[in-house]
């Protein structure tokens, strides 16, 4: 737990680091852009390279040493942190830079995630799967409390962009650090682990099929595809800031407190799983998860015209995120093999975010092309749902947001309707329900049952 602890802080760091150039990049390129389009194809791009690296990503970490494989996002975003940052510095950056920056990330972090997911199986007891796991995701929440603050009050008019890209080098290099000197342990292996691998091709399927032969964790992993899908679109850059910036007339001040207090709810969101530690049936946490952050996270969100119910509205949406993703990551590290995780993993990641780089790009052009002129003009949308969401401008990107938010409810409800998604923990045990035998043990346990086998045939009469 202590090498966890280490490892933690250094990532603790650098995610707060990045997490503050991003929103600041962010700013950049809307200001630069003048629209929403770009960020939207930023993610669009991000998304992408890691749901296509992961499964390779998967194979890579079941093969080799997981402190490699957790250190290639380290090393890939310290590099293109230093590429932009020289860009900037004489003047040169220009938004297709920062696309192909995010490809590069987005590469990293298909490594990042499948690496510490499995290596929390072999460095925490499994009693402690649900507070590491909720500690892993403080990573992504405790950065975004203090980031937009950080990035568009603090440190952006007192440094500049050049100086908060010269933050988040030192920073990335102390998480390298701690990476490096670290004890990490090796990986136990199982027979079916032991058997999985074999050509290149075969280990890439692997983790699918897995999946597939098992209808509980495949209707769970598409109830996160369709949620993921709704929730990504109502919280894009590409819409969720387009929508506060036009409904407050440009204020990122108010963007970015909203941002930070949707950040500071998701933390005490994880800091509560952390501290309890435990989740007697991590399924209701994902189905209830999705369903308490979609209806009274995300349609709040649309329909709210103010601060105040923006801000009731994030705090819900946000604190509910670690719950559903905590419970999942347990889920999955409690039913399956170590030494099977990594793949496992990679094709988790794509099944259940396979619509994530999609949802960008669709949100963006729905609020832009066609919600935010019909909600500005006379139309059926504008004479339905106007009295809800408004007519202003911000309105149309409510209304997407809104029906986002019903359609993820739905989606979490129909976990408590398909039958092997409800019945999950009983139909599928724990991994370590038997213990696990090596693959040379047990080929040597067979030989001697066989040849014990046919002594018996030899010596029995009649046989």
């Amino acid at each position: 737990m202590t090498g966890f602890l280490f490892i933690w802080f250094g990532q603790m760091l650098s995610t707060t680091a990045t997490s503050i150039t991003t929103f600041a990049l962010y700013l950049w390129v809307i200001d630069k852009t003048s629209g929403g389009w770009s960020v939207g194809v930023m993610e669009f791009f991000f998304f992408s390279a890691t749901l296509l690296v992961a499964p390779i990503a998967g194979i890579m970490v079941d093969r080799y040493s997981r402190r490699a494989t957790m250190l290639v996002y380290d090393v890939a975003s310290l590099a293109i942190t230093l590429v932009i940052l020289a860009l900037y510095f004489f003047e040169a950056l220009e938004a297709w830079h920062l696309y192909i920056a995010t490809i590069v990330q987005g590469i990293g972090y298909a490594f990042q995630w499948p690496a510490y997911r499995a290596a929390i199986s072999t460095m925490i007891p499994k009693a402690r799967y649900v507070r590491a796991n909720g500690m892993m995701y403080l990573l992504d929440d405790v950065p975004d409390v203090f980031s937009p603050i950080l990035a568009g009050v603090v440190l952006g008019p007192l440094v500049g962009l050049t100086g908060i890209l010269i933050i988040n080098v030192f920073a990335f290099v102390i998480s390298i650090t701690a990476l490096l000197i670290t004890d990490i342990p090796p990986t136990p292996h199982t027979v079916e682990g032991e058997n999985s691998h074999g050509a290149f091709w075969k280990e890439l399927a692997f983790g699918f099929q897995y999946i597939l032969k098992r209808p509980s964790l495949l209707g769970l992993q598409l109830i996160h595809l369709a949620g993921n899908f709704f929730s990504g679109i109502a919280l894009s850059a590409a819409v969720f800031y387009p929508m506060i910036l036009l409904r407050t007339g440009n204020n990122t001040e108010v963007l970015g407190f909203i941002s930070s207090v949707g950040s500071l709810a998701a933390v005490i969101g994880g800091i509560v799983l952390t501290l309890w530690g435990g989740i007697k049936r991590p399924l209701h946490g994902v189905l209830w998860g999705w369903i308490i952050s979609s209806f009274l996270g995300l349609a709040l969100l649309g329909l709210g015209q103010g601060l105040l119910i923006w801000l009731v509205a994030v705090a819900i949406e946000a604190a509910c995120d670690p719950l559903t993703k905590v419970s999942d990551d347990t889920i999955l590290q409690r039913k399956v093999s170590p030494d099977l995780q990594g793949r496992v993993f990679g094709a988790q990641s794509v099944i259940a975010q396979f619509l994530i780089p999609f949802a960008p790009l669709v949100g963006g052009y729905l609020g832009d092309r066609i919600f935010e002129p019909a909600m500005q003009t006379q139309s059926a949308l504008s004479n339905f749902f106007g009295p809800l969401v408004g007519t202003g401008p911000g309105s149309g990107m409510g209304l997407l947001i809104f029906l986002c938010g019903i359609g993820a409810t739905l989606v979490g409800l129909s976990g408590y309707v398909l039958r092997p998604v409800r019945q999950l923990d009983d139909l599928l045990p724990d991994h370590d329900a038997v213990p696990a035998k090596s693959a040379s043990v047990q080929k040597q346990h067979d030989a001697d049952k066989t040849v014990k086998d046919g002594k018996k045939k030899v010596l029995t009469p009649g046989v």
